[in-house]
């Protein structure tokens, strides 16, 4: 296999890091045209984050230089998009686009789960992805570009709806489901199941934490991981 394939999910990535300020400076005091700049900049980048995990798998290309990048690229894209919501006001009533409340819940989990990923990873241990977690990631994406569009009115059954509506329901639930999902992770660091399986104890969890400094545990993919 040619080197340049397996260097292509690593491209991508980086590309994704070089929009997010493009994306940024898009929505500083935005005209129409640079929000719906702004909309094609997210979804392009949203799905260069599909389209480099489909790569890596398919071709063998993953690196532990994607491993570190690719979710570090999705939290902060996902993120510089919600902060810059909270900024945005709407012209009619003067309203964020997102509750301030929203992102500091969304950056909380964030937070919370990045600590019992480091955790686990003190002590070998691997904790797989589940279906709340890849939902919540889709949701989000789909919340963004809602959001963005907000003042952009459609009916359904004859009810008068606007996309900011949707898009506000569909965060939250992101943000529901984003919780079960840090709860299972809780759960599975400091809590051993019946099978024993991806779980440390509290010792080992706190010795963890007193080592984050010392020797690396082995990693996976991040495409194998919740996000």
């Amino acid at each position: 296999m040619a080197k340049w394939l397996k260097r292509i999910p690593n491209w991508l990535t980086l590309l994704r890091v070089a929009l997010i300020p493009i994306f940024v400076v898009l929505l500083i005091d935005p005209s129409p045209w640079m929000l719906r700049s702004a909309v094609v900049v997210f979804i392009f980048a949203a799905l260069t984050d599909y389209l480099d995990g489909f790569v890596a798998r398919r071709y063998s290309a993953v690196s532990d230089f994607g491993k570190l990048l690719d979710p570090l690229a999705d939290k902060i894209l996902v993120m510089a998009a919600l902060v810059m919501l909270v900024a945005l006001r709407d012209d009619r009533f003067g309203d964020s686009f997102v509750p301030a409340w929203m992102v500091v819940l969304v950056l909380a989990r964030e937070i919370w789960v990045t600590g019992m990923r480091g955790i686990a990873a003190t002590q070998g241990t691997v904790i797989a992805a589940n279906s709340s977690g890849k939902v919540k990631s889709v949701l989000q994406v789909i919340a963004i570009v809602l959001l963005l569009i907000h003042d952009y009115p459609f009916s359904v059954i004859g009810i008068r709806l606007s996309y900011q509506f949707v898009g506000l329901n569909l965060l939250l639930l992101s943000i529901v489901l984003s919780y079960i999902g840090a709860y299972e992770y809780t759960v599975q660091t400091f809590f051993p199941r019946s099978s024993g399986a991806n779980s440390i104890s509290i010792k080992g969890a706190i010795s963890g934490l007193l080592n984050l400094g010392g020797d690396k545990a082995d990693t996976v993919s991040d495409k194998e991981v919740e996000k």
